[in-house]
Order: C-alpha cells, then sequence, then structure tokens
C-alpha cells in the first residue's frame, strides 16, 4: 500500500474521528472484537475470448482473481479491515492485457498482479455517523460516477476517507476525500494508480409515494497523472416504483452538467442525461432507457466519468469506455428474469439470473450511426457460495470501431 507522508497528512484531518474512549477493560474488549472478526474469501476463475476485427489473432484469456479478507468486530465503535487480492494467469496467455506487449491480440484489461487490496479503520461510535479511512471499495449510487469496476479480475479501490449521516429519518448525506485511485491496470502500468485531489458530495432524500431524490457533486482533479480526466460534475436524479393491478412500474430519471475543473487545460461543459421506464411481474422485468453523454458544441471536451464501473453502461463489448469526441446516445432495452420459488425439483434453479440487452449507438452532435450491439448474461448460484456465469456480447460497427466479439465463462466460491 503506498501512501506517502503526504498522502497520510491530506487525510489527517479525518483521523481525529476515530478516537474512541479506553477504559480498563479495554484490553478485555479489544480481544473480544479480535475474537468476533471475520475471514473471506473470494476465488474467481475466468475465460474471455475476444474476436475483434482489424486485430490479427483472437484473445484467449484464462485468470484466477483470489481475495483474502479479515474484518475485525467492534472495538468501542472501531472496526478494521483488511484485504489480500491476487490475478494470476491459468493456462496461458493468448491476450493484450494493456502492459504485456502483446498487441497482436485484443485487449482483455486482466493484468497479472499481487496487492493490498484494502486496509482501512470505521468508526461508528457517533449517532448515526459512519466513517472510514484507508484504503477502500466506494460505490456511489449505480456506480455511473464512482465504482469498483467489480466485473474485472483486478477491482479499482481507493486511498480516501468516508463519512455517512443517516441521523436525519429519510436523509442521508455523505462526503469523500480521495487522495488515491487504485485503478485496475495494476501498479507496473503508466495508466495504473492516480494521485488524486477529488471530492465526493451526495445527500438523498426518501419521499413517500414518489421514490428517492438524490443530489450530488464530483469534484475530480488527477493533477499530472490524468489531467484530461479532472472535472466537475454536479447532478440529481429520481429513482421510484409504484405497483399497479399486479405489476411494478420502474422509472428512473438524471441529469448532470459537467464542466472542466482542477488540472484540466481544456475549457469545456458538456450535459447527461437518462432516463428509463420499466415494468416488472413474477420475477421479469422489461427497461426501456436513453442515455446522452453530450459533448461541447465546439468538440473541445466531452462527458467522462473516469471513475465509474463503465462495464456496466452502454454494452459488455466495451466499446465505449471513453465517450467519442462527438459524444453518445444510446438507446437500449433490457430484458431481466431472475428465477424465484421454483416448485419441485426445478427449485435448483432458485436464483438464476438470465439478462438480455440491445443498445442502438450514435453520437450526440453530427448525427453518427455509430453500431448496434446485442448483449447476454447469466449467472446461477450453487451450493456453498459457488456459482458459475457466462456473459456474451456482439458489436456490430457502423461509424465507430469495429465489430467485435465477446465471450466470458466464470465460476465463483465467496466464503
Amino acid at each position: 500500500m503506498k501512501m506517502n507522508s503526504h498522502s497520510l497528512g491530506k487525510l489527517a484531518f479525518i483521523s481525529a474521528l476515530f478516537a474512541a474512549p479506553l477504559s480498563a477493560h479495554a484490553g478485555e474488549a479489544l480481544f473480544d472484537a479480535i475474537k468476533a472478526g471475520k475471514l473471506s474469501i473470494d476465488e474467481r476463475y475466468r475465460y474471455e475470448y475476444v474476436d475483434q476485427d482489424g486485430i490479427a489473432e483472437e484473445a484467449n484469456a484464462s485468470t484466477l482473481r483470489s481475495r483474502v479478507g479479515w474484518k475485525s468486530g467492534s472495538f468501542y465503535g472501531l472496526t478494521l479491515g483488511v484485504e489480500f487480492e491476487a490475478v494470476t494467469n491459468v493456462f496461458g496467455d493468448e491476450f493484450n492485457n494493456t502492459i504485456n506487449g502483446k498487441t497482436q491480440f485484443p485487449v482483455v484489461a486482466d493484468v497479472k498482479s499481487h496487492e493490498l487490496n484494502q486496509l482501512y479503520m470505521q468508526y461508528s461510535g457517533l449517532p448515526g455517523t459512519v466513517a472510514k479511512i484507508g484504503r477502500q471499495v466506494i460505490t456511489v449510487d449505480n456506480h455511473r460516477f464512482v465504482g469498483h469496476v467489480g466485473w474485472r479480475q483486478n477491482n479499482q479501490t481507493f486511498d480516501a476517507g468516508m463519512v455517512k449521516n443517516t441521523s436525519i429519518p429519510g436523509l442521508t448525506l455523505t462526503y469523500g476525500y480521495i487522495d488515491k485511485v487504485n485503478r485496475i491496470f495494476g501498479n507496473d502500468s503508466p495508466n495504473g494508480d492516480w494521485d488524486s485531489e477529488s471530492h465526493i458530495l451526495h445527500a438523498g432524500y426518501k419521499i413517500h409515494g414518489v421514490g428517492v431524490v438524490k443530489g450530488y457533486g464530483f469534484l475530480l482533479d488527477f493533477d499530472e497523472d490524468s489531467p484530461a480526466n479532472s472535472n466537475a460534475s454536479y447532478g440529481i436524479s429520481l429513482k421510484g416504483k409504484r405497483e399497479y393491478a399486479g405489476y411494478g412500474l420502474h422509472y428512473y430519471a438524471e441529469y448532470a452538467h459537467q464542466e472542466d475543473y482542477g488540472s484540466n487545460t481544456l475549457e469545456y461543459d458538456a450535459d447527461y442525461y437518462h432516463l428509463a421506464l420499466g415494468v416488472s411481474k413474477s420475477g421479469l422485468k422489461t427497461t426501456v432507457g436513453y442515455e446522452v453523454l453530450g459533448a461541447d458544441d465546439d468538440s473541445t471536451g466531452r462527458f467522462r466519468t473516469p471513475l465509474a464501473t463503465l462495464h456496466k453502461f452502454n454494452g459488455f463489448a466495451d466499446k465505449f469506455l471513453v465517450t467519442p469526441e462527438n459524444g453518445l446516445e444510446d438507446f437500449y432495452v433490457d430484458v431481466t428474469y431472475k428465477v424465484k420459488n421454483a416448485p419441485g425439483q426445478l427449485s435448483i434453479f432458485n436464483g438464476l439470473l438470465l439478462k438480455a440487452q440491445y443498445h442502438d449507438f450514435k453520437s450526440e452532435e453530427g448525427s453518427i450511426d455509430y453500431g448496434t450491439e446485442f448483449d447476454f448474461y447469466a449467472k446461477m448460484p450453487l451450493r456453498r457460495g459457488v456459482y458459475v456465469e457466462a456473459k456474451y456480447a456482439n458489436y456490430n460497427a457502423d461509424q465507430f470501431a469495429t465489430d467485435t466479439e465477446k465471450f466470458i465463462m466464470g465460476v465463483g466460491w465467496k466464503y
């Protein structure tokens, strides 16, 4: 874990939140907290095949991700967590992992690595307040702005301080300061970790009969590591559900405005929109959505979300991890089915998740047809924490990128 004295100094103000009163029974309480600690194990093997037009060879990536963690019990409201992670190649490495130089293969961004994934202290001794400092996983809302990139083998973590308060009924307030971004590409990559002076400002309020309204500000500054991704985004969203005649009606609306911030040398502003409407019944949910990442009128900049779980949005083929210069419009249909309460021998399928998506991609400026994509996903839980999953993506290019086909299968175990 690379946190120098300068980094620690910028986070020192949060450490006061973790000052817990000691007593004559402190030793016994500390022993009880250690004894109450819980071990976690997360193993995931994955095979990923990629066939991409314009690249000579087909990728065959076979990797194993292993995580081992431990979290203590509470010691006067204070808990400690630690987690180690290793990603290794299994049965060969015929893929471009972004740093191995194998550019004759398509990219599968699962870099061989060994690292301290998390090391944090958490304090919950104040009413309705939880504070956390150290290397940690941070996710905000649907991961559109800040996420852990959980689909990749090496997930994204942050050296950060976070404070969340829920003392007012229905209202959640969150503040976070990010000192460093530990990205999925590993420490040896030139696109790896980013130093950061970034702030998370977030509020959510539940309105009875309407849904949850959220407002946020993400002030991201990555100095010389990635100045083009430094930006400030301010937005609002509404998410809700109503019941009609046994059907669930789901609705979602979000708007955000982004402009240059911090070390970014460009001057730009761009808008973001996301509208979705869904209907659900008996485990089946169909959603129609429209998401727009805008571009500046003179193409000096476009809406970016560099800390997002980007694989979750705009197709599983990952063709739009960076917003094109002319922006992006994504019209999509998502059909998801989860098996529940299956009778008799069919009960073995309970928990099975099936998903199918269609995307139609266009530019936000210039009316360019980028392409279309079909996606499929299935995940089946088995016994004792074991699961299997499979994913397929087929991107048909029109005027952006090239035709790409992906197939991924994996098996995992969580303890």
